[in-house]
């Protein structure tokens, strides 16, 4: 970190108490952000110190990485005394799949076509239909009507792995189908504001602008690798953990002023200005004796619209 008295160092540790990042939720942002490019593998000693300067400790993180063992979402692997952990495949899925909302976005443009999942009167029980809705609404789908979810863009591949996640395959509907409100009859995009909680993502957004806008003035003096990985790492948390609620609706079904659109470039922004030193500081701890420690992958090139020129 700062030294104490630097306004950066005061910034960060603010943002810190004011908002305490748990340490699962932190350990999963790190694994898909910083670690999975580079193979995807680090020592439990390195990952205990890349995340002590943002208040989790070592029982914390040990019980963190216990559990995601016990989730698959990390494998172990013992060498003596020391632990090496790796993203599983089931982790590298759920990382790729998140990737898309993290570091793109909704798709400004859409031609009109959604995708449906039915779920039939009979043939669901109560339990099956409420964990079924929570999966669907956490993929961004909107209930239009009872038994009845919609979404503007995504794929039904999305929809058929939902459903074999919770092994009913062949419990429900999954749709294509094109609004015909212009032959008469009330446009599915007219009901956004009641299917999708739109106010409450936009105040996050919001709020995450408010929190780090003020990094960029603090960022005209170049950090160091330390303080760069910390920014990363808590930029990268706040942002995913938002990103991850929205809906992700196109472009033309938000209003002119939505405030996603500027929280995502300042996001873009704030990640590149800090890129290169985290890494340098992430080279420093995650590759120390880590065989399975990997040149930086090219895809992350692309990351919030590519590296600025």
């Amino acid at each position: 970190m700062a030294n104490p008295q630097s306004p950066l160092d005061r910034f960060l540790s603010r943002l810190i108490k004011s908002d305490p990042p748990r340490a699962k939720s932190l350990c999963v942002s790190l694994l898909g952000d910083a670690l999975a490019p580079h193979g995807g593998a680090i020592w439990l000693g390195d990952l205990i110190e890349l995340l002590a300067p943002l208040g989790i400790n070592e029982r914390l993180l040990r019980t963190s990485v216990f559990r995601l063992v016990a989730q698959n979402w990390l494998q172990s692997e013992r060498h003596g005394r020391r632990s090496l952990y790796l993203i599983s495949e089931q982790g590298q899925r759920h990382t790729a799949h998140a990737s898309q909302r993290i570091y793109e976005g909704a798709p400004q443009d859409w031609n009109g076509e959604w995708t449906l999942v039915a779920l039939p009167r009979i043939g669901n029980g109560l339990a099956e239909r409420a964990e079924l809705r929570r999966e669907l609404v956490w993929e961004g789908f909107g209930m239009i009507a009872p038994g009845l979810f919609a979404h503007p863009h995504t794929q039904a591949s999305a929809a058929h792995d939902i459903l074999e996640k919770l092994g009913i395959p062949d419990r429900a509907l999954v749709l294509s189908a094109r609004d015909l409100a212009d032959a008469g009859g009330l446009p599915i995009a007219s009901l956004a504001s009641q299917c999708w909680n739109l106010d409450d993502v936009a105040e996050q957004y919001r709020a995450f602008s408010k929190n780090f806008g003020p990094l960029e003035k603090l960022l005209e003096a170049p950090p160091s690798p330390a303080e760069a990985f910390v920014i990363r790492v808590l930029l990268l948390h706040n942002w995913r953990r938002i990103v991850l609620h929205d809906p992700h609706l196109p472009g033309p079904m938000l209003p002119d002023n939505w405030p996603g659109r500027a929280a995502r470039e300042l996001c873009g922004r704030l990640y590149w200005r800090v890129f290169d030193a985290s890494e340098a500081h992430l080279d420093a701890l995650a590759a120390r004796d880590n065989e399975r420690y990997t040149p930086l992958t090219a895809d992350v090139e692309a990351r919030f619209g590519g590296r600025p020129a």
